[in-house]
């Protein structure tokens, strides 16, 4: 044969599985138990050790990456829910002003109602079937005189409270005022 008619020869050993290049080689010591289960799992996916610990090393980073997208949901629905919530006590407070008379600058209402009326309201957007067992209502009945008595003095202590509440609105309306006025002379 001549020279240039010669086929090329084929290199030594087994045929490449995988693109031509050099692939990073790593080298680790694990446990007995670990590998026996390595060799086991290899063998029934008709893999080599070495493949199989690819394989589950991309099967933990497809879970890393899936566990991040889900972290970010939870965050996004978090959101959600926090902003729902916003919107149900804005729609209180609308509700709770709606419902009061006159042409009021101010209203104090305690923490407490409000929360409470958002509640009711966040309630009603929601399904119709109630959290728990539903409420007995029970038949009104003459109260005591010590019931009286007790209602009484609480009216009194929060009237009080009110009457309070009033006096530091109307003193920081009037230091508003002299602020402003005190502002516009200068």
């Amino acid at each position: 044969m001549a020279r240039g008619t010669e086929k090329p020869r084929r290199p030594r050993g087994r045929p490449r599985r995988y693109a031509p290049g050099r692939r990073p080689v790593l080298t680790f010591r694990i446990q007995e138990a670990m590998h026996n289960e390595l060799m086991k799992a290899a063998a029934e996916n008709q893999r080599s050790i070495s493949e199989e610990i690819e394989s589950r090393l991309a099967s933990w980073a497809a879970w890393l990456k899936t566990k991040a997208d889900i972290d970010e949901m939870r965050a996004k629905a978090a959101a959600w829910v926090d902003a729902a919530r916003v919107q149900a006590i804005r729609a209180a407070g609308l509700t709770i002003l709606r419902e009061i008379e006159g042409r009021p600058t101010r209203v104090v209402v305690d923490l407490e109602t409000l929360l409470a009326e958002a509640d009711g309201i966040a309630r009603g957007l929601r399904s119709g079937f109630f959290e728990g067992p539903t409420p007995v209502i029970e038949p009104p009945r003459p109260r005591t005189a010590e019931e009286d008595q007790r209602l009484m003095e609480e009216l009194k202590a929060i009237e009080g409270r009110l009457e309070e509440a009033q006096e530091r609105t109307r003193a920081a309306d009037a230091a508003a005022a002299s602020d402003k006025s005190g502002n516009e002379a200068a």
